[in-house]
């Protein structure tokens, strides 16, 4: 079945959902957040990070008879800013990526303009969403 899938995207719902309910009533972490096969929990401590990253890895091998990437299971301080699903988070607000942004451009069309312009204005500066708005206005100004 290949990535990216529409039938994927639900099976990993549905096969994760026991992660899900792990991490939820078992970990209790302060905030927890998954789309598809990606999860970020929020921690009070390092220690208690420390404590839900072997316990969540230890339930997805004996329970679900999965692995987690070793390249992105790591534990960060918040305020360092937090790299998931092409946008940085950080406490005080998040921002798009370089390569999301610069994907955007590339891939901007006028039957597409709409859902990249929501994209930016929810993840970017006014200086970025001034800049595609200006995009957008010159790729409409070409159909006519």
């Amino acid at each position: 079945m290949p990535i990216g899938n529409l039938t994927s995207q639900i099976f990993s719902n549905i096969y994760l959902n026991e992660l899900d309910r792990f991490v939820v009533h078992a970990l209790k972490p302060r905030d927890y957040l998954r789309y598809g096969d990606d999860f970020i929990l929020f921690c009070k401590n390092k220690e208690q990070a420390e404590h839900f990253r072997s316990e969540s890895s230890a339930f997805l091998k004996e329970r679900l008879f999965l692995a987690v990437n070793v390249k992105n299971d790591f534990v960060v301080k918040a305020r360092h800013g937090i790299h998931f699903l092409g946008v940085e988070i950080f406490p005080f607000g998040r921002k798009l990526k370089k390569r999301v942004w610069k994907k955007t451009l590339e891939n901007l069309r006028p039957r597409n303009s709409s859902s990249y312009s929501g994209l930016v204005r929810q993840h970017s500066n006014r200086k970025r969403i001034k800049e595609l708005d200006w995009r957008i206005f010159n790729i409409l100004n070409e159909l006519w």
